[in-house]
């Protein structure tokens, strides 16, 4: 393949997510420039529009680059109650132990900077996080690492070598130690339940569904009981091991899909 179209290849990757950036930063600019007090109050929804501003132009990049094909080879057959059942296991288990292990290490404590984007992200009102976080990140997020990143990374590389890369640069986007050890775990599943289904639509709601339980344990639930004794190694433990189960059920069906 000739160098400059690596190039080209390696900029279809990647300047969507300069666009989603530069498109939060006017937004947000002309927010602030209107109400300060409007820009602090509702931070988060200047992220949900520059996501509805990004989404479409995601999806036109991906045709041009001939991303959305293997959505229409994709078959409702495929798709089985188990299967969606195991993505669902997966997503919750994967969220609240993630979370929890990276907890019980304190990395939290260790690496500062995530204090400050807890703030912004759940310091709005449920709406809008739900909204941004559940609705319109993982969307846009899904069509720019999984779509156009790991679509057009396969052109230059191997699958695993591909996949490897697109959950790094999820990781390296969020912009903090312990987000970029959840990012990056989460981006290395994501990766691998859209080649093992086939269509974007799956990482889409899996994201959702990880990001919906954690807005909903973060705004709804009390959880200061697992302060307790073990209680939170044991409850992070069993979602552990619903999260091995479902993933090895996802495998086990989808076996074959994936290089080895």
């Amino acid at each position: 393949m000739q160098q400059h179209s690596k190039i080209k290849i390696l900029t279809h990757a990647i300047y969507m997510i300069l666009f989603y950036s530069f498109a939060g930063i006017c937004v947000s600019s002309l927010a602030a420039f209107y109400s300060v007090e409007i820009y602090q109050k509702h931070y988060i929804i200047w992220t949900f529009l520059a996501a509805l501003i990004t989404i479409p132009f995601c999806l036109m990049q991906m045709k041009r680059d001939g991303l959305l094909e293997r959505e229409k080879r994709l078959r409702i057959g495929d798709i089985t109650f188990g299967n969606l059942l195991a993505v669902v296991v997966l997503s919750i288990s994967v969220c609240i132990a993630l979370n929890y292990w990276i907890k019980m290490m304190g990395l939290m404590k260790l690496f500062h900077g995530y204090d400050k984007v807890e703030q912004l992200i759940y310091g709005n009102s449920l709406v809008e996080e739900l909204l941004s976080v559940v609705l319109a990140a993982p969307i846009v997020e899904e069509l720019l690492f999984r779509g156009l990143v790991y679509g057009n990374l396969q052109k230059l590389w191997n699958q695993k070598g591909a996949m490897l890369a697109s959950a790094l640069l999820f990781g390296l986007y969020h912009g903090n130690v312990v987000q970029f050890i959840y990012a990056f775990i989460i981006g290395l599943l994501l990766v691998y339940i859209y080649e093992a289904f086939g269509t974007i639509c799956a990482p889409i709601l899996s994201h959702m569904i990880a990001n919906g339980v954690s807005v909903f344990m973060t705004e709804c639930l009390d959880m200061s009981w697992l302060e307790k004794g073990s209680k939170m190694l044991l409850f992070t433990l069993i979602f552990t091991l619903t999260g091995v189960l479902s993933f090895a059920w996802i495998a086990r069906s989808k076996k074959g899909k994936l290089d080895k």
